[in-house]
């Protein structure tokens, strides 16, 4: 389960909220390395270094808030235009400012209703420096004015009151904050440089009370159709009240403090005279409209990370993948010489009896030669009787298995063997008929011719 960090960034100071727990870290001093080194300790203390969802708030008199009518509902016009209100009505080169800004809605005739935020860079910068060393990157950055709304949404008992518009007067430390909620939603803002500290005697307690009424009635005429009853106190004007109402008395404002159990913890810790509103409302809830700045090296880190991320989670797989495949693998090729192994060992088994298999085959092929009739002797002695003439006389024959017949005799005359030999010839049985010689001799009283004939 995630964590999530509130933090807001002071100049003597950070205002935190961890899981709805208030606290101040004191700072020696402004530096990154000393809000890093204070985070870092922090969030060691709390047992909370893993799975948070930080957010950054930037406080009122660090912003200046402009209420903004423009004639369109575009979103992307929208921002065209505000990049040219930006030129025109504030006192700073584009270039040196990052801007944000929450569209109230339309109405109805021709313009849509904007509040716009600005801050300068280095205010950003600085958050940067921060919070990279120790391996944060907040969700968002935002602004404290819209934490009081959440806050005294929380802190009020009644939520009936909260149906129509209202005035939210903050006192911090050294300037207050004081806002108007219409519709639920922030209609405008505006900073008095005066906070609990400044009100040490009676000439501060009237001025405060002056500049209060001022920006009462200035705020009222930013938003005229907001008919605002009731102002509401939280942070460190807890002894307010009376004063504020007097301050307020030609508007007919009912003054009512709010606070929560999480502030009253913190001041019971003996820290007064510092507001945590900002921070324990977003600690409640971070609105999906509530105004975001964009810091670039904010996203851009952020991008940069998520892309480790997936390469991680790629890699991871992959190396996976080939583990897997090199075990199949490694399976198969076991198999397979395991498979191997017992071929072998059943040819093995089968060899020894196929012996006796061998003298079967031999006697068969021995019993062939006559049982065959083609390659019986009896075949070709037959076949040969049938095609000797009178004149030929045949003396011995010599036959073998497969290599063979050869037969000796005699005639009476060469041409008479010859024609012996050409009938062998045209015989199926005896083609291929060769004479290997021929010898004349004296058989009893006359002459007779030798001969011997092979036939493949």
């Amino acid at each position: 389960m995630r964590t999530k960090v509130i933090v807001e960034l002071l100049d003597r100071y950070l205002k935190v909220s961890i899981a709805r727990k208030a606290m101040v870290v004191n700072l020696p001093n402004v530096d990154p390395a000393s809000i890093s080194s204070a985070l870092s300790s922090l969030f060691k203390d709390n047992k909370q270094a893993k799975n948070l969802d930080v957010f950054v708030v930037l406080s009122r008199n660090k912003i200046t808030v402009r209420r903004v009518e423009l004639p369109s509902q575009d979103p992307k016009e929208i921002e065209q235009m505000l990049g040219l209100y930006l030129i025109r009505q504030i006192p700073y080169h584009k270039e040196e400012v990052c801007w944000a800004y929450q569209n109230l809605g339309f109405d109805g005739i021709s313009n849509s209703h904007l509040v716009l935020a600005v801050a300068l860079k280095n205010v950003f910068k600085n958050i940067v420096n921060s919070f990279v060393p120790i391996n944060i990157l907040p969700e968002a950055v935002l602004m404290s004015s819209q934490g009081l709304l959440h806050y005294v949404n929380e802190a009020c008992k009644d939520k009936s009151l909260l149906n129509s518009s209202y005035f939210i007067l903050d006192v911090d430390e050294n300037y207050s904050d004081l806002v108007l909620v219409h519709h639920h939603k922030l209609g405008s803002s505006a900073v008095i440089p005066m906070g609990i500290e400044n009100l040490n005697n009676l000439s501060d307690s009237e001025r405060f009370s002056a500049e209060l009424a001022q920006g009462l009635i200035a705020l009222g005429n930013e938003v005229p159709e907001a008919k605002c009853e009731r102002i509401f106190l939280t942070g460190a004007s807890a002894t307010f009240v009376t004063m504020v109402e007097k301050a307020a008395k030609d508007l007919r404002l009912k003054a009512q403090y709010l606070s929560t159990k999480e502030y009253d913890t913190f001041v019971a810790t003996g820290s007064k005279g510092i507001s945590l509103s900002s921070v324990l409302g977003f600690n409640a809830q971070v609105a999906r409209d509530d105004i975001k700045f964009v810091v670039p090296e904010l996203q851009i880190k952020k991008e940069m990370k998520t892309k480790v991320q997936q390469l991680m989670i790629l890699g991871a797989a992959m190396v996976f993948i080939l583990v897997m495949l090199c075990g199949i693998g490694l399976v198969r090729l076991v198999q397979r010489q395991s498979y191997s192994a017992t071929l072998k060992a059943k040819v093995a088994d089968l060899g020894k009896n196929a012996k006796e298999l061998d003298s079967v085959v031999d006697s068969l092929k021995i019993a062939r030669q006559y049982t065959d009739p083609k390659s019986s002797v009896l075949f070709f002695i037959t076949d040969l009787n049938r095609l000797c003439p009178d004149n030929i006389t045949i003396t011995n024959y010599n036959w073998e298995w497969k290599k063979g017949l050869s037969f000796r005799g005699y005639a009476q005359q060469i041409p008479d063997i010859l024609s012996f030999v050409n009938a062998l010839n045209s015989s199926e049985a005896f083609k291929g008929a060769q004479n290997r010689y021929t010898r004349r001799r004296k058989l009893k009283d006359k002459e007779v011719v030798d001969f011997e004939i092979f036939v493949k």
